[in-house]
C-alpha cells in the first residue's frame, strides 16, 4: 500500500513527546521476561498500542509495515526499541492481524488476479536494535482490523446508493470506479473487498475472464451465491453497453460517408460521391441490424428486472399475510361474540351501580308529591291578567290626513 503521509512533519504524537525522562523509559527494550517486570510491560504496551493505532489513522493508512514504525516514532534521531512485542500483543488482541493471514481467511482465489498485491514473501529479518528478539519482518505488511471495518462499511454504503438494485452483480472494474472516492488505490479497495467477503455482504467470482461482484442491496441480509440468473443479467448488460458502443460508432461512420458525398458532388467527382453512399448504405444496413438485436436485449432485461419486482411484490404479500395469519391465530367469531355480550353485561351492570350510588330511587315518591304542590301554590299566586284593548276608531283622528277608514261591521245580534 502506497505510504500515505509519508511526506508530512512527524511532529509529536503525543503530549509527553517532550518529557526526555518519560520518552527514555518508553523508548527502552522491554524486559527479558514480563514476569520479571509487568509493570514495566503493561505500561509500554498501554502507551505504543493505541499510539501506533492513532498515528496509522491520523496518516489515513489501513496498514503498515513494521519499518515504517521507526520512521514514524523517531526522536532526536533515536527509534523506540521493542516495538516488536508491542506488535506481537496487538495481533494476540486482534487489533492487527498480518496482511497475508488476513488475505487467507477468507476463500479468495480471485486475489490471485490482482497483479499480486497480496503475493508478499516477507524478508527474514533478525536485526534486533529496532523491534528487539521477536522473530518479525519489517517489512510484511499489518492491516488494522478495526480500520478495515470502518472502510469495508463505507464501500458497502457507496455501492448501495450508487448502483441499480435491479443489477445483481457489477464489474470489478466498474466498482473499483465507483469507490475512487472512498479507496485511494487498488489495494485498499481489495482488502475492503475482503472484509466484505469475510463478512458475507460481497461475493466475488469470475465470468469469461472478468471479475464480477455481487453485494447484498439489503443491509439486513447476507449476500447469496452468485447464480445461473445473475451471470446471464451481467452478460446481457456487458452486451448491451457493447452494442449501444458499436451504434454510436457506426452513426458517425455514416455520417462521414455523407459528408466525404457532398465534398465528392462539390468537387465534380460523381464517382466517389457514389462509392461513399454506397459505404453508407451499407453501414445504414449494419446500423439497423444491430439496432434490432440491442432493442431484443433490452427487451429482455426489462422482462427480467420486471419479473424480479413481482417477485418481490409477491414475498411481501406472503410476508403480510403470514404477519396477518401470526395476528389473527387466536381470534375467531365466537370469541369475539362472547365478549361483546359480556362488555354489555358488565355495562349494565355499571349502569345499574351508578343509579344506586346516586339514588335517585330514594323517596321518589315523596318527591313528586311535594313538587306538584308547590306548583299549584304558584299558579294560584299568580291568577290571569286580561289586557281589554279599546275600539278602533271609526273617523279620522285630527292632523292625520284625510283617509277613508273601512267601516267595521256591527256583529249580528243572535235572535232571542
Amino acid at each position: 500500500m502506497a505510504a500515505a503521509g509519508a511526506g508530512e512533519p512527524p511532529g509529536e504524537p503525543c503530549p509527553d513527546w517532550a518529557d526526555e525522562q518519560r520518552m527514555a523509559f518508553l523508548f527502552s527494550a522491554f524486559k527479558r521476561s514480563r514476569e520479571v517486570n509487568s509493570s514495566d510491560w503493561d505500561a509500554k504496551l498501554a502507551f505504543w498500542a493505541p499510539l501506533v493505532l492513532r498515528e496509522a489513522a491520523r496518516r489515513g493508512r489501513l496498514a503498515f509495515r513494521p519499518r515504517e514504525l521507526g520512521a514514524w516514532f523517531r526522536r532526536k534521531g533515536a527509534a523506540p526499541l521493542g516495538l516488536g512485542t508491542v506488535l506481537h500483543d496487538m495481533a494476540r488482541r486482534g487489533l492487527i492481524q498480518k496482511e497475508s493471514s488476513f488475505a487467507a481467511s477468507v476463500d479468495a482465489g480471485w486475489l490471485a488476479w490482482s497483479v499480486g498485491l497480496f503475493l508478499i514473501k516477507p524478508l527474514k529479518w533478525t536485526l534486533g536494535s529496532l523491534f528487539g528478539n521477536n522473530a518479525i519482518s519489517p517489512d510484511e505488511a499489518y492491516v488494522i482490523v478495526e480500520r478495515i471495518k470502518e472502510k469495508a462499511a463505507e464501500v458497502l454504503q457507496l455501492c448501495q446508493n450508487s448502483l441499480e438494485p435491479s443489477q445483481p452483480v457489477v464489474a470489478f472494474a466498474r466498482l473499483q470506479e465507483v469507490c475512487q472516492s472512498v479507496c485511494a488505490d487498488e489495494k485498499t479497495f481489495c482488502l475492503c473487498l475482503l472484509q466484505l467477503q469475510k463478512e458475507k455482504r460481497v461475493m466475488v467470482t469470475e465470468v469469461d475472464g472478468d471479475k464480477i461482484v455481487k453485494f447484498s442491496h439489503s443491509p439486513a441480509k447476507e449476500v447469496s451465491a452468485v447464480t445461473e440468473v445473475d451471470v446471464g443479467v451481467y452478460q446481457l448488460v456487458k452486451c448491451e453497453k457493447t452494442l449501444t458502443q458499436k451504434i454510436e460508432a457506426l452513426a458517425q461512420e455514416g455520417e462521414r460517408c455523407m459528408e466525404d458525398a457532398r465534398s465528392h458532388l462539390r468537387a465534380g467527382k460523381k464517382n466517389l460521391a457514389l462509392k461513399s453512399l454506397r459505404v453508407k448504405k451499407r453501414t445504414d444496413k449494419r446500423l439497423a441490424s444491430i439496432e434490432a438485436k440491442l432493442h431484443t436485449i433490452q427487451a429482455i432485461l426489462d422482462r427480467i428486472y420486471s419479473s424480479q419486482t413481482d417477485k418481490t411484490v409477491v414475498e411481501a404479500y406472503q410476508a403480510g399475510l403470514g404477519a396477518l395469519r401470526k395476528s389473527m391465530k387466536d381470534v375467531t367469531v365466537e370469541k369475539v361474540d362472547r365478549l361483546m355480550d359480556q362488555i354489555e353485561q358488565f355495562c349494565e351492570t355499571q349502569d345499574d351501580i351508578n343509579q344506586t350510588l346516586a339514588g335517585e330511587n330514594l323517596n321518589a315518591m315523596g318527591d313528586e308529591d311535594e313538587l306538584e304542590a308547590e306548583l299549584n301554590a304558584l299558579l294560584e299566586d299568580a291568577p290571569e291578567k286580561t289586557h281589554v284593548l279599546p275600539d278602533a276608531p271609526t273617523r279620522p283622528l285630527p292632523g292625520s290626513p284625510s283617509v277613508k277608514l273601512p267601516e267595521v261591521p256591527k256583529p249580528a245580534l243572535a235572535p232571542p
